[in-house]
């Protein structure tokens, strides 16, 4: 089973994104480190994947301040640019990233947006539900959220 820990270098995650991630995440990083922890998945042959959770609104979310504060308000954490490299995608990285992080925060809520539709299933197969959608300019998003089952 891979490790997932919280990391304190970020450039362990930044060096696995894509550069148009990279360099947008780098940008505004500092301003975040202390509100923002980044948790990667790892095994004996390396990084398998990583994301970062926010305690306040991310700049992905600007758009729609008042929406991420709701989320926030009500005891959620946001889950950002989850990324498993392309070499590694279709082996459940990524699931097993998000159930590490449910196991690591037993009672916490969780929120996201995506941009591609076809995320969805990905998911809603994790234990997250479909909210809504929303617009971001000519862009349109889904919001889901996941809450364990005692904070129900």
């Amino acid at each position: 089973m891979p490790a997932f820990f919280k990391t304190s270098d970020p450039q362990q995650f930044f060096s696995l994104l894509p550069e148009d991630w990279r360099s947008e995440i780098s940008r505004w990083w500092n301003s975040f480190a202390d509100k923002a922890s980044i948790y990667l998945l790892n095994d004996k042959e390396g990084i398998k994947a990583g994301g970062i959770v926010f305690s306040i609104c991310p700049p992905d979310m600007y758009y729609d301040k008042r929406e991420a504060q709701k989320w926030f308000d009500s005891g959620h954490l946001y889950i950002g640019f989850l990324w498993v490299p392309e070499e590694f995608r279709g082996q459940n990285f990524g699931s097993i990233w998000i159930q590490s992080l449910k196991e690591a925060f037993p009672s916490q809520k969780f929120w996201l947006t995506i941009e591609e539709e076809n995320l969805r299933f990905f998911y809603v197969k994790n234990g997250f539900r479909l909210v809504k959608t929303l617009q971001n300019g000519s862009q349109k998003e889904w919001l889901l959220s996941f809450e364990p089952e005692s904070a129900s």
